[in-house]
């Protein structure tokens, strides 16, 4: 899926391997397929030769730290984004579910830092307290509105 977009290649795909490979598990998968389709084994056919070519860049990239990482900011850059959606709404249904009729499931509790979790509950918390102490300031201003038309 991601070679397909904008010449990027997956350098995991490549070599068939998760993207939680370590560096030996990255070798091995390296050296397995090298043995089975190096151009020397298929009479210089070019395919071959490009495959070569791209196991060989797959196993450079993913074994050296740096240009590990660099190729991960790059990959997640590539993976296509979900829709943008309202962080609180996404922790109350993560929390309590999501409502009837509503849809896909939110997104996963790893999408969103624990910061962020942290803020929108704590928003949410802090706007049903002044809407409820609204509610009964309005409810004790209105009683005692009525008790003075009363003794009028």
């Amino acid at each position: 899926m991601l070679a397909a977009m904008s010449g990027f290649v997956d350098h995991y795909a490549v070599l068939g391997v998760p993207s939680s490979a370590t560096t030996p598990e990255i070798r091995r998968a390296y050296r397995r397929l090298v043995a089975e389709d190096h151009a020397d084994r298929h009479g210089g056919d070019l395919r071959a030769v490009e495959r070569t070519r791209n196991l060989n860049l797959a196993r450079d990239v993913l074994v050296d730290p740096l240009r590990r990482a660099r190729f991960e900011r790059e990959r997640r850059a590539q993976l296509p984004r979900a829709a943008a959606s309202d962080p609180l709404f996404d922790t109350l249904a993560r929390t309590f579910g999501v409502a009837p009729g509503g849809g896909p499931a939110p997104a996963g509790p790893d999408d969103a830092p624990r910061w962020l979790t942290g803020v929108a509950v704590g928003l949410f918390a802090a706007a049903t307290a002044f809407s409820v102490g609204l509610s009964i300031a309005a409810a004790i201003k209105n009683a005692a509105r009525d008790l003075r038309r009363d003794d009028a």
